[in-house]
């Protein structure tokens, strides 16, 4: 069948799918699978989705000594599908976008992720001392400042994520400057949902490729 004399050489038909350099490969391997990668897309589904209830917990627990151990808990538990996600996130940037710069911040974030949840007991008084008070407003603005500086890395990554890479590096980048102003702290953590849900498509349609790229 003859092409179309008005159709340019380059166009793309309907439906069909761009070709970009950081496709996944059949030939390649890596240190992720399909199963993986749907799970990291599950795990930011669900820590989107103990957002609200975490909140909600932490506020009764003011009153209700009895609810602070589930509270804590609910925290622990987020802190565990962060560390997952972000794990895999990293992988699939060095492996599939071929990217490395974001690499260092995403360590970092993890590592002050670890220590915010450790140490979150130690803040948790009724008369919190003044130090304890200023040590968790440091510990906050440090997160910020490191999600900001993951956010920036994200910025410079060429490959597209399958259109999720510029709401994840926003998202990031907006509710680290939120964490890190401190009285904004709520904003950003509201902000965390979105970036969850961006970051679980891009998860999905990964799985989804690279278990069609190894059929």
């Amino acid at each position: 069948m003859s092409r179309n004399p008005y159709t340019p050489p380059n166009a793309q038909l309907d439906g069909a799918e761009e070709k970009t350099p950081f496709d996944f490969s059949g030939g390649v391997e890596y240190s992720f699978t399909p199963k993986q990668l749907w799970w990291a897309g599950t795990c930011s589904v669900l820590g989107v989705l103990l957002t609200v209830p975490y909140f909600i917990l932490a506020f009764l627990a003011e009153s209700k000594p009895a609810l602070k151990f589930i509270s804590l808990a609910t925290a622990y538990a987020m802190t565990l599908l962060s560390i997952y996600v972000y794990l895999i996130f990293k992988k699939l940037l060095i492996e599939k976008s071929r990217y490395r710069g974001a690499s260092l911040a995403i360590s970092l974030y993890i590592l002050v992720s670890i220590v915010t949840a450790l140490t979150a007991p130690l803040f948790d008084s009724e008369n919190p001392t003044t130090f304890a008070t200023v040590l968790s407003v440091a510990q906050l603005a440090l997160f910020g400042a490191i999600a900001i500086f993951l956010g920036v890395m994200l910025l410079r990554c060429e490959d597209g994520l399958f259109g999720q890479a510029k709401q994840i590096a926003y998202l990031t980048i907006a509710m680290g400057i939120a964490l890190a102003s401190v009285l904004l702290v709520l904003f950003g953590v509201l902000l965390s949902m979105p970036l969850g849900i961006a970051m679980a498509k891009m998860f999905f349609r990964a799985s989804q490729a690279l278990e069609k790229a190894q059929a």
